[in-house]
C-alpha cells in the first residue's frame, strides 16, 4: 500500500477506535462529577488508552528528557503550545497540573464539565482585571494545596512556525505564586499538525529545561524563560537525525526533510 494511502487508513482506523473508546468513556461520565480523587483516574486512564491507540495503530510515541530539572513539589510549569497534544497529555505526564485554558472551554458540552470538576482555570483573557485577579488567586490557592500550575504562555498554538512572543500575564502569575517556573520544549506540530486531522508516525520529545528559580525581577524572569523555551524548541524543531515521518507533512516538517537529504548524501560519499 503506498504511504500516502497507509497513513490515511491508519488515522481512519485510529478515529473509529478512539470514537468506540469514548463511547465507553461516556458511560463512565458519572463518576466524574465525583471529587477530584474519584475522577481523575477515570479521565486519566482514558488518555492513556489514546496514547495507547496512538503508538498501535498510529505509530505516534512520545519520550521525555530531563527528568531530573524537575523540582520536587509545586511549581509554575511554561510550556511550548504547538497544537493540542500537550492540553491533552501535558496531564498525564505532569501528574494532573492545573491548567490555565481558554475560558470558553467551561462552556463545551460534557467537556466544560469535566474541566471544571479536575478544577483547571479559566485564562481571562477579555482583559477583566478583576475576573485575572481571581483566576491567578485560584492559581495560588491549588499550588499552596500542593498542585503545580500548568500555563502555555504564547497564548496560542503555533504549530511548527516561530513561536509568538511570550504574554505578558505569565509574569504577573510567576510574581503572584512564588514558585520556581520549569520551561518546556517539545515538537508535538511535526507529528500532530495543528489544525489538521491527521496523526503522523514519530516519537515527540518534551524536554524538561533547567528551571528558573522563584523571585526575579519580571523582565530577567522574561528574558530567560523566552531564551529558554524558543532555543529548546528550535533546536526540537531541528533534530540532528532525520525524523520518521510520512506524506501530507506540515511545511516545516518538508522543509527540515530536505535540509537533512544533502547531508545523508554527503555522509554515504
Amino acid at each position: 500500500m503506498p504511504d500516502r494511502l497507509l497513513l490515511l487508513f491508519r488515522n481512519i482506523i485510529f478515529y473509529m477506535a478512539a470514537m468506540l473508546l469514548s463511547v465507553a468513556f461516556l458511560l463512565a461520565t458519572p463518576l466524574i462529577v465525583l471529587p477530584l480523587r474519584v475522577g481523575w483516574p477515570v479521565v486519566k486512564a482514558y488518555l492513556h488508552s489514546i496514547l495507547f491507540l496512538l503508538k498501535h495503530i498510529c505509530g505516534l510515541t512520545f519520550e521525555v528528557m530531563g527528568a531530573p530539572n524537575m523540582p520536587a513539589g509545586p511549581v509554575l510549569i511554561a510550556a511550548a503550545h504547538q497544537s493540542t497534544w500537550e492540553n491533552l497529555f501535558f496531564q498525564v505526564i505532569f501528574d494532573n497540573p492545573a491548567i490555565l485554558i481558554k475560558e470558553e472551554i467551561l462552556r463545551y458540552p460534557l467537556v466544560g464539565a469535566i474541566v471544571k470538576k479536575n478544577a483547571h482555570i479559566p485564562a481571562h483573557r477579555s482583559g477583566d482585571v478583576q475576573a485575572v485577579k481571581l483566576s491567578f488567586e485560584e492559581a495560588r490557592r491549588q499550588a499552596r494545596a500542593g498542585r503545580s500550575i500548568l500555563i502555555f504562555p504564547s497564548g496560542t498554538r503555533s504549530g511548527t512556525a516561530d513561536m509568538p512572543p511570550l504574554r505578558r500575564g505569565v509574569c504577573a502569575l510567576y510574581g503572584r505564586l512564588e514558585l520556581p517556573c520549569v520551561p518546556v520544549a517539545h515538537n508535538s506540530g511535526l507529528y500532530w499538525q495543528n489544525k489538521s486531522w491527521l496523526r503522523h508516525p514519530g516519537r515527540i520529545i518534551v524536554e524538561i529545561l533547567e528551571p528558573i528559580p522563584a523571585g526575579l525581577e519580571k523582565e530577567v524572569f522574561l528574558r530567560q524563560l523566552t531564551e529558554q523555551l524558543v532555543d529548546g524548541t528550535d533546536r526540537l524543531l531541528h533534530p540532528a537525525d532525520k525524523p520518521v515521518l510520512m506524506p501530507l507533512l506540515s511545511p516545516r516538517a518538508r522543509r527540515i526533510h530536505a535540509e537533512m537529504l544533502p547531508m545523508e548524501k554527503a555522509g554515504r560519499e
